[in-house]
């Protein structure tokens, strides 16, 4: 009889730094609540989801709509070195979007 084997490494198509992200008009809310989370992953992994959905001018206004600008505002002082690279990022790409 076979015996099942189960890896310890993660599938190579993996990126363990993004984050599982929903569709449509739930994904922006759902990072805001990440961001806002006590956890240090969660945060970092929301924050490069987002860096990502910032480029497209129709998230910029939704995540200005959301209140994004708060949050990222008060991850601007978080004691992770990440947290404030991805957050200056994604406010950068906010505003270089005319909505922004």
């Amino acid at each position: 009889m076979a015996q099942p084997r189960i890896s310890a490494y993660l599938p190579p198509d993996i990126d363990p730094t993004k984050a599982p992200l929903a569709f449509g008009r739930r994904a922006l809310p759902k990072l805001n609540e990440e961001l806002q989370s006590p956890e240090l992953l969660t945060q970092q992994q929301a924050l490069v989801a987002l860096c990502d959905l910032v480029h497209d001018p129709e998230n910029v206004y939704q995540a200005i709509a959301l209140g994004f600008l708060d949050n990222l505002q008060t991850l601007l002082a978080h004691d992770d070195q990440t947290v404030r690279q991805k957050t200056t990022e994604a406010l950068s790409v906010m505003a270089l979007h005319s909505v922004g």
